[in-house]
């Protein structure tokens, strides 16, 4: 079904009868029948929307004007979850603007679960089934607890559960807008309201009591989103003067969210508590508890200035200051386990906490500045600079003792919480020349971010920018390149996780990540960006297309980098030859994409069009398997190669079949997504951090690349089909009848599993998959002036 969106509907708004026109009142209303048939549950079909089945109103609108008024209203789907409604009325002095959005998201149906809801913030499972797999597990030999033991264990009780899971939520989005101009003033003042409500739940996440006990469940959602800003302007010959005040509060209605332990009815702890239930441990608590999204709130400060200076000059400019806060939402306690007890010797549960909230607070600042001038007729200059300030100016709160592992144990282990901030600072700055037909461009980008309790202090951006198009009547062609590079001073791969230790003086902490991994968001890295585009209109210009190609790719440097505190490794410096090794991260990253559109307006009663879209993703990336301790062996790199091609291709056409009477309206769609990933593993690797995996063993004895494929890595196809017939058999009515076909698949090793429980996890398997879909309906809409 054809959707309008706000931006269309406020354009519409825009395009109503100016105020020198006679007083008119127009309104048109649509009511119809639709009917929906799908083979399948998954909520991918109606993921962002909603098509009921019966009656239906996909749009009122309403508008006029009297004197000075002009007023419209409009509704779009109004007996529908995913309803959106614009109003306006205007007399030139005061404005009102009132807009509504309602968006359905369905993320799965259908979802199986071994816990019960007993309120929406709080998953259960009977004490009884509770107290009968803990007995299960204290009964049978330590080497036994694996996952073909526990799969038998909890499969009665999963097969049982029915199967009515969903994940679900509604958001309503409400916009209003009061503007007052005085008279012929040159000041404009308003306000202006945004809401926000988000209800129902969606895949939680936290919600785990070790690496080998994870359980999904639904988060509860009940958010409320508020914001009002006072806004003014004073408008004169040479320029425009603003200010504004926003506040801004977010509230949520559930603080935490509380899951019972499927494996266990009492408390229990030990050293390895965080791997049970398996052979290393059986203990752990009976239930755990996540902290929601917290209330939070903001006030932010702007002030601006756009300003002519002479003919041909204009400089703009913009400071708006924020400040956030969140500091009213208690913190939860150490642990729900009892058994825990702290180095001092209290009730972990009981125990006092660091803080009684984060006390979280930052301020923020941003300024933009916007210069533009011409030199000569045909020579101009813009420059554009931006700055975005992020002082996170939360306390540091210090846990002296440690802290508590997944509800499990406790770890002996200081930490600090670290406040990261960062600021940016953007320049961007380019000329233009016009030869004739011929427009060159030439620019300079260039990027700066400081960033604190990060691996580097300071990374820096230059890119280069040219450009040309020639334009003629019929034609117009332009190329782009841009080329770049990013770089920094210096880089510390332990420096931002030691910045959450507590150490003693002359204490080092091993590090916990690989020392040689090179952060995508810091390393050094080169751009390439090539694109060109051509639109033409030969002749009368009923055929017109245009096509499009660009190629961007982020090559990461792979310079030997130092093995930071290898010395501190026992026995791995023999792996770091020299102290230094390939670096491990992002590779390369390259996307291409060609477009291809056209449109023939045949005659006055036909209009056709056609477009291709082909996309070229390509991602390598290299990593290295480490246990407990940190891994310098070179033989145990891999690399994963992720490729994703993607072609759509559709078109449609509008009929006049008989003027002022029969109107026909084609359209159709097709889509393939093919997604690879290759992963690579180098011959010698340790079988004591990979394991004896047939399909890995294949990969490092170099047998092929074969084996190592996984071909079905987010595969989906997408074909969609729509047809609407209209007859106008009155004056004022029309009539309408329409039919739509979409089939939609998808194939990924990944999430394809339909079992409930795997190794150390319980899934929802809520249904988001394939589907195939008609929709057909009947309309008849009335017009009067």
């Amino acid at each position: 079904m054809k959707r309008t969106s706000l931006l269309a509907l406020a354009l519409a708004a825009l395009a109503a009868p100016a105020f020198s026109q006679e007083d008119f009142d127009d309104a048109e209303v649509t009511l119809g029948v639709l009917q929906k048939d799908f083979d399948t549950n998954s909520s991918k079909f109606l993921e962002y929307r909603d098509i009921p089945q019966g009656p239906v109103a996909p749009q009122v609108s309403f508008a006029g004007k009297k004197g000075r008024w002009r007023y419209q209203v409009m509704g779009k789907d109004v007996t529908q979850k995913d309803q959106r409604y614009f109003g306006f009325v205007d007399n030139g002095t005061v404005r009102l603007t009132a807009a509504y959005l309602s968006v359905p998201h369905n993320f799965g149906n259908g979802g199986t679960s071994i816990l019960r809801p007993t309120t929406d913030s709080n998953w259960q499972l009977s004490d009884a089934l509770q107290a009968a797999h803990q007995g299960a597990i204290a009964a049978a030999p330590s080497s036994s607890v694996n996952y073909a033991f526990l799969s038998g264990l909890v499969a009665p009780s999963l097969a049982a559960a029915p199967a009515n899971v969903d994940l679900k939520l509604m958001r309503g989005r409400t916009n209003l807008a009061f503007t007052v101009t005085p008279g012929e003033s040159d000041f404009e003042v308003g306000v202006t309201y945004f809401h926000e409500r988000r209800s129902g739940t969606r895949a939680a996440n936290g919600t785990s009591f070790g690496f080998g006990n994870v359980v999904e469940t639904p988060e509860p959602l009940l958010y409320v989103t508020q914001d009002v800003a006072l806004n003014g302007a004073y408008k004169g010959d040479w320029g425009t003067l603003r200010a504004a005040v926003r506040f801004n509060d977010f509230k949520n209605s559930f603080d935490t969210f509380s899951f019972d332990n499927p494996f266990r009815v009492t408390d229990g702890t030990d050293p390895s508590a965080y791997q049970a239930p398996g052979s290393a441990s059986k203990n752990g608590p009976a239930f755990g508890r996540t902290a929601l999204p917290p209330d939070n709130k903001a006030v932010t400060e702007s002030v601006g200035a756009a300003l002519k200076l002479g003919e041909s000059t204009r400089l703009s400019a913009d400071v708006t200051l924020g400040q956030w806060t969140q500091d009213q939402d208690p913190l939860i306690p150490w642990t729900t386990n009892t058994a825990i007890v702290t180095p001092g010797g209290e009730n972990a549960v009981t125990a006092p906490l660091f803080a009684t909230n984060a006390g979280g607070e930052a301020d923020t600042l941003a300024l933009s500045a916007f210069f533009n001038t011409r030199l000569t007729d045909n020579l101009g200059v813009t420059a554009r600079y931006r700055r975005y300030d992020l002082d996170n100016k939360t306390p540091r709160h210090r846990l002296e003792e440690g802290y508590v592992r997944f509800d499990a144990v406790w770890e002996d282990i200081p930490r600090i919480t670290v406040p990261y901030g960062y600021t940016s600072d953007t320049l961007d700055a380019f000329a233009t020349y016009q030869l004739g037909a011929v427009g060159l461009e030439g620019g300079w980008k260039y990027n700066r971010m400081k960033r604190t309790f990060r691996e580097t202090e300071e990374t820096t951006e230059n890119v280069f920018r040219i450009a040309a198009d020639l334009r003629r009547d019929w034609l117009v062609l332009r190329g782009i390149g841009e080329f770049g590079s990013r770089d920094f001073d210096g880089y510390d791969a332990a420096l931002a996780e030691e910045h959450s230790f507590i150490s003693e003086p002359g204490e080092v902490a091993l590090p916990a990540n690989q020392t040689v991994l090179r952060r995508s968001d810091q390393a050094k890295r080169d751009l390439t960006r090539l694109g060109a585009q051509v639109e033409v209109s030969p002749g009368s210009g009923k055929l017109s297309a245009f096509a499009s190609y660009m190629h961007t790719k982020f090559e990461y440097n792979q310079d030997p980098v130092v093995c930071e505190d290898v010395d501190l490794f026992t026995g791995q410096a023999a792996f770091c030859p020299g102290g230094q090794q390939a670096p491990l991260g992002l590779v390369d990253d390259a996307y291409d994409t060609f477009t291809l559109e056209a449109n023939l307006a045949a005659s006055a009663r036909i209009n056709a069009y056609a477009f291709y879209t082909w996309e070229d993703g390509d991602i390598l990336q290299t990593g290295r398997q480490s246990g407990s301790t940190l891994n310098f062996n070179p033989n145990d790199v891999w690399s994963s190669n992720t490729t994703t091609k993607g072609n759509s291709f559709g078109g449609g056409a509008d009929f006049t079949l008989v003027p002022d009477k029969w109107f026909l309206s084609l359209f159709a769609r097709y889509q393939d997504i093919d997604g690879n990933n290759l992963v690579s593993l180098r011959p010698g690797y340790s079988t004591s951090i990979y394991g004896t995996n047939p399909l890995l063993q294949q990969c490092a004895s170099g047998s092929g690349g074969t084996p190592c494929e996984i071909p079905e890595f987010d595969d989906t196809t997408f074909t969609n089909a729509t047809a609407w017939l209209r007859y106008q058999f009155a004056k004022r009515w029309t009539a309408a009848v329409g039919v739509g076909f979409e089939d939609y698949s998808i194939d990924d090793a990944q999430t394809e599993n339909a079992v409930n429980y795997m190794p150390a996890s319980f899934f929802l398997q809520a249904n988001n998959r394939d589907y195939q879909a008609w929709v057909g309906g009947v309309s008849f809409t009335y017009r009067w002036q």
